[in-house]
């Protein structure tokens, strides 16, 4: 199926090429579980099959238990004592397939067209976690299986908080199969943590990105009264929950420097206007200047999506990866129905996530948060939801030259090199662990820019697919030539 008419970047290449179409097959077999973490369908049966999927293809592979749904590990310890360890992160939850008439195909059955799988967790995230086990069945084809102890740590969690991720790394779940019983036994020996999840540079490009940045959820409450009210009998002097709860909202956000609040719309502030919120912030100069390389696109993003405008004026994507985010995603008060109905609200809600980046907490972000609505408001109520915190490596690591190296064989072109991903992961959990603070962590995305994960027809291209595969085969060889 590769297109690639250079020398092979990899031993596994031919294996890959000849093999295509069954791993294929093999993808389609674990798409077709709809295990969907938010609802708990098919999380038991889901992690048997990628149990048995691991063994199949070269790992010894077992569940570990959590109170949540379980992991499932699979290892390939190499001959050599001293040969390096990398660990793959992937999860088999996957999104609700909401809205089906949206889809243009059944959900959870996998369909080739226009040269892509669709089917909710191709790309997001089951695609991408299989194309390591793919790549070691394709290095053992070929009798050229590196001297790298490769392990898979998949969690079926990932969609909805990663609690049993945080328990196992956090010492206070049993993996009775594991040598020791210290935390994370299995794992906390990594010398390269590496993260095949999200979509690549909208470029095209194979993308390498340093971290992520975190991630805070929170729910904004507000009662006024014990009852919706006519508007004409009780409108003026009685409270109207949703326009206070709006007032709250907007304060949580301000124009920057830069920014001209006269250009004709009042509001979509692009800075967090919460006391001491950036405070934490850690962004270094070589995280700006690799965000200063990266390729000027925001007409063309603005033109994709329809926008009328930008939040701001600065730089997309400093704006965009070095700076948090207060995100209003929700808002619920009074009537929704069709028509009218002239009421006033007794109650509104409102729900919000934060982005977080380096040097960020989630706990001190919410506890900042709780203070400013407090300060606005003493009547709304702040719930806190999940979060996870961001995540980095230094741009600098020598763990990134076998990658960057095997990207740019695979793909036939440099890699976009991003200081942290817009979105979030757990990867931080892994720096819970002692034996893991200072381990590189790594997220080199297989799939295609446009694969709309969580969203109605989630797609992976075949193309995406097969040089996945190659990708890991190739940074295994080079990994086990380098130092780590």
């Amino acid at each position: 199926m590769s297109t690639d008419e250079s020398a092979p970047a990899s031993a596994a290449d031919p294996v890959v090429a000849d093999r295509i179409d069954d791993y294929r097959d093999s993808l389609f077999d674990l798409l077709r579980l709809p295990t969907i973490s938010a609802t708990g369908e098919g999380m038991d049966a889901g992690a048997d099959a990628v149990c048995e999927f691991l063994a199949d293809h070269g790992l010894d592979a077992r569940r570990i238990e959590t109170e949540r749904y379980p992991l499932v590990y699979g290892e390939r310890v190499a001959a050599a004592p001293d040969a390096p360890t990398v660990l793959f992160y992937g999860h088999y939850d996957v999104q609700p397939a909401e809205h089906p008439e949206q889809w243009d195909s059944p959900p959870f059955e996998p369909t080739v067209r226009d040269g892509s799988i669709y089917c909710r967790g191709a790309g997001d995230n089951k695609g991408q976690f299989a194309a390591h086990a793919f790549a070691l069945d394709a290095l053992g084809a070929a009798d050229a299986v590196p001297e790298v102890t490769v392990k898979l740590l998949v969690e079926g969690g990932e969609e909805s908080g990663s609690l049993g991720l945080k328990d196992y790394l956090d010492g206070t779940v049993a993996d009775p199969e594991a040598e020791s019983d210290a935390p994370a036994a299995a794992v906390r020996d990594a010398d390269l943590v590496y993260v095949a999840d999200g979509p690549q540079h909208r470029s095209g490009r194979p993308t390498l990105i340093y971290g992520n940045r975190g991630i805070l959820t929170f729910q904004l409450d507000l009662e006024t009264g014990n009852a919706d009210l006519h508007s004409g009998n009780f409108g003026g002097p009685v409270p109207n929950a949703a326009t206070e709860l709006a007032e709250v909202v907007a304060s949580l956000t301000a124009y920057g420097e830069g920014t001209d609040p006269e250009r004709g719309y009042p509001s979509g502030g692009d800075r967090v206007a919460v006391d001491g919120f950036y405070d934490d912030v850690a962004v270094t100069d070589a995280d700006r200047e690799l965000v200063a390389a990266l390729p000027d696109d925001a007409d063309a993003v603005r033109e994709e999506l329809g926008l009328t405008h930008f939040a701001t004026d600065r730089d997309y994507y400093e704006r965009l990866l070095l700076e948090p985010t207060v995100t209003v995603n929700g808002l619920d008060a009074g009537y929704q129905g069709e028509g009218s109905k002239t009421v006033i609200p007794r109650a509104a809600t409102a729900k919000l996530d934060s982005r977080l980046v380096p040097g960020q907490d989630p706990d001190r972000a919410f506890e900042r948060i709780r203070d400013h609505v407090a300060g606005v408001h003493p009547d709304v109520e702040v719930t806190k939801g999940t979060g996870f915190p961001p995540m980095k490596t230094p741009v600098d690591t020598p763990a990134s030259d076998p990658v960057r190296s095997a990207l740019a064989a695979v793909w036939d072109a440099d890699p976009v090199e991003l200081p942290v991903l817009g979105g979030s992961l757990p990867a931080a959990f892994f720096r819970r662990v002692d034996a893991l603070a200072d381990v590189p962590v790594l997220v080199v995305p297989y799939a295609n820019p446009d694969q709309g994960n969580h969203s109605p027809n989630e797609h992976l291209d075949l193309d995406c697919f097969e040089r996945g595969i190659r990708t890991t085969a190739a940074v295994l060889e080079r990994v086990a030539e380098t130092n780590l």
